[in-house]
């Protein structure tokens, strides 16, 4: 499933290389501002990693990869991308942080399509230094149960959350 998802992200990753053109969405890595607020969740740098999964859950119920993009753990993913171009003899592409945010954002929009929005609700959440883990319990269309976990990041003082949504 993981293998997957990285395919997803690096197909991803070409076609917003080469696609078309168009006006790039603003990824707020940036200039961060003091909170990020949606869907009556208001996350702060004093936020729990299980606050910041549930607006991550919110965002990708409502496809709403506006919210999405500002949750990226994006110095980590630019980072991985890289070391993705090198482990294939490759001189990895200029990306900018909106480019690996929105990349990173569709790729958690492509793993949840195969979920039912709305009945995604979180178990657990283990921190370890600057890594946490927040576990999920979702169900897809068939409705059989799919546990996954979130995995986030401290950067910059927030709890940001990496690529993919990781099966159990």
């Amino acid at each position: 499933m993981v293998r997957v998802i990285k395919i997803v992200i690096i197909s991803i990753l070409l076609v917003s290389l080469f696609g078309c053109g168009g006006k790039r969405k603003e990824a707020g890595q940036q200039n961060q501002p003091d909170t990020i607020s949606a869907y009556g969740i208001t996350l702060t740098k004093e936020s729990s990693p299980k606050e910041v999964a549930s607006l991550l859950i919110k965002g990708l119920d409502n496809d709403d990869e506006d919210v999405l993009t500002k949750l990226v753990a994006v110095k980590n993913e630019m980072a991985e991308i890289k070391k993705v171009f090198q482990k294939h003899g490759q001189r990895a592409k200029k990306l900018t942080p909106e480019d690996v945010a929105s990349l990173t954002a569709k790729g958690w929009m492509a793993s949840y399509a195969f979920l039912e929005p709305g009945w995604t609700k979180i178990t657990d959440e283990t921190i370890e230094g600057d890594r946490a883990y927040v576990y999920c319990v979702a169900r897809n269309p068939k409705g059989r149960e799919r546990n996954f976990e979130i995995r986030l990041i401290r950067e910059d003082g927030w709890w940001k959350v990496t690529a993919g949504l990781h099966s159990q």
